[in-house]
């Protein structure tokens, strides 16, 4: 039986027989600016998470030995999270003025040496739709000559509907439903802001600390704080640990706690970072 290096175990969507081979790259995650694992596949972005890659394992692929027991789970990302981190910074916003407007090519063209693949993100297909759903837009005689600059007003509006979508199906999202269990025996306005402030709590594990705190601020749960005032919640660490969240305590007013790393972005963080760049440095003017 031989020996392969080459293959990979993984669990995603299915894809088109006629689609393009898939293009796996590295790219800034947007709420840690960490290296993360990123997919591009017929016009999507899919994002790869490695599950029990610790100890010693592997598995059996036909008639050979796949070394790399990983296990890699491959699952749809929506691009607008990994734009506005990039938009917010290219625009080059102050005290003073908006920021600028650039061309599709100018807000993925300056990219450094460390992230090349973000150059991709402008291949997804309807990329000037999802652009057009956060940003201002200018358009001109030549659609090539269209210009995107970030709004500030847009943005929120893109996360509090994201956050009205998962209140509505919250039934059919395991992280959510378990969650809130602890307040079957609540009254229902706690129940609903529960259902809120954790709905709340996954859209911000795609955000920085920044945006996620503005997102916050949109919102206020007060039949929650009451309930705190007058008695202690159930220990919420082990519906946190299977849903992803950090629900062991209520973040403070206008505060969002920032999500654990996952096993691959742990191992990307140990890397040595000697002569990298900050984020903000790969989208600097070239001169």
């Amino acid at each position: 039986m031989a020996t392969s290096s080459q293959q990979r175990i993984c669990i995603g969507p299915k894809v088109p027989t006629h689609a393009d081979n898939p293009i796996t790259m590295l790219l800034p995650c947007p709420s840690s600016g960490l290296p993360a694992r990123y997919v591009i596949q017929d016009g999507g972005l899919y994002e790869m998470q490695m599950v029990d890659s610790e100890g010693l394992r592997s598995w059996f692929v036909g008639d050979t030995i796949q070394s790399d027991g990983a296990l890699y789970l491959i699952t749809p990302f929506d691009p607008v999270f990994m734009l506005i981190p990039i938009l917010d910074t290219m625009r080059q916003k102050t005290a003073d003025a908006e920021g600028r407007f650039l061309m599709l090519e100018g807000i993925f063209g300056s990219c450094s040496d460390q992230y090349p693949s973000l150059r991709h993100l402008a291949d997804l297909k309807n990329i000037d739709k999802y652009l057009a759903l956060v940003c201002d837009v200018r358009d001109s005689k030549s659609a090539s000559m269209r210009t995107f600059r970030l709004d500030d007003e847009k943005v929120m509006e893109w996360l509090k509907k994201k956050v009205d979508v998962f209140v509505s199906k919250f039934e059919t999202i395991p992280a959510l439903v378990d969650s809130i269990a602890y307040t079957e025996s609540l009254p229902e306005a706690c129940r609903s802001e529960a259902i809120t402030q954790s709905a709340l709590k996954l859209i911000s594990a795609n955000l920085s600390d920044s945006w996620a705190t503005k997102l916050s601020a949109n919102y206020q749960f007060p039949e929650l704080d009451k309930l705190e005032s007058r008695t202690q919640l159930p220990n919420m660490s082990d519906y946190g640990k299977r849903s992803g969240m950090d629900l062991d305590d209520e973040p403070k007013a206008k505060e969002v706690k920032k999500p654990k790393m996952s096993v691959g972005q742990r191992k990307l963080a140990k890397a040595s970072t000697a002569g990298m760049k900050p984020m903000t440095s790969f989208f600097a003017k070239k001169t």
